[in-house]
């Protein structure tokens, strides 16, 4: 007997295949693999066309995305620029008017100081024109007083209540001396303390006022000579004429 060997596993595959070699199967086969193979060329023709659209459009995107982005960064830059011309113009015309303002108010004060200054010198050459007028007519004035004082004193006498021409008491000799140079005066030494306008620092010619006692009424009047002398009608005792200043209890008033 011939010994029959059990085929291989190989064997036994290899004629299951050509079993199931049938034209159906194989038809299903190469319908299979035309299916695969047609399936493949459209995923292989469709892929490329897809992926270029991505690649065309993304670039495309991202330009108009840069681009957009770009102008939007220029505007607001410019916008800023913008501002800050408008605000440093601004500043500028602030300043500028600032110091319009204080140029003005300087030109005023300099103006003020100056008028200021043109009227205390207007006012100042008015006073020592006044000042010179007076001194002038009252030094005429004075000069003339005491010669008429000096005139009427000779050969005149204390009086009591005596205006003149010969016999005077002290108003009556003043009133009578001032009365030829024009200026009317009462005969009264209290009363022409009144009508005389006091001065401190008494000239030749003004009026002394000499008080009574500590310094109450006015008793006495005479004309001041200078040097710490007086005309007067002083007393019957002494007379009428140029004595030397006897008390310090005076005042004095000008009606030159």
């Amino acid at each position: 007997m011939s010994k029959h060997r059990r085929p291989t596993r190989l064997q036994q595959l290899a004629q299951l295949s050509r079993a199931n070699a049938s034209p159906l199967h194989l038809g299903v086969a190469a319908g299979v693999a035309g299916t695969l193979s047609i399936t493949g060329t459209v995923v292989a023709q469709a892929a490329p066309t897809d992926a270029a659209k991505r690649l065309r459009t993304k670039p495309v995107a991202h330009e108009t995305v840069v681009a957009s982005d770009l102008s939007d960064t220029q505007n607001v830059s410019a916008l800023k620029d913008a501002v800050t011309e408008a605000q440093r113009e601004r500043e500028e015309r602030i300043a500028e008017a600032k110091a319009r303002a204080e140029a003005k108010r300087k030109r005023l004060a300099a103006k003020r100081a100056a008028e200021r200054e043109a009227r205390k010198q207007a006012a100042e050459a008015r006073q020592l024109q006044t000042a010179s007028r007076s001194v002038e007519r009252m030094s005429a004035s004075a000069a003339n007083v005491l010669s008429i004082a000096r005139e009427v004193a000779s050969g005149a006498y204390y009086a009591y209540g005596g205006s003149g021409p010969s016999g005077f008491d002290c108003s009556g000799f003043t009133s009578y001396v001032f009365s030829k140079v024009g200026i009317s005066l009462p005969h009264s030494s209290s009363a022409q303390s009144s009508v005389a306008t006091r001065v401190s620092s008494p000239q030749p010619g003004d009026l002394v006022f000499v008080y009574n006692g500590g310094g109450g009424s006015i008793g006495h009047v005479a004309i001041y000579a200078g040097n710490g002398y007086w005309w007067e009608a002083s007393n019957p005792s002494t007379g009428v004429g140029l004595h030397r200043a006897w008390s310090s209890n005076v005042s004095y008033g000008r009606v030159l």
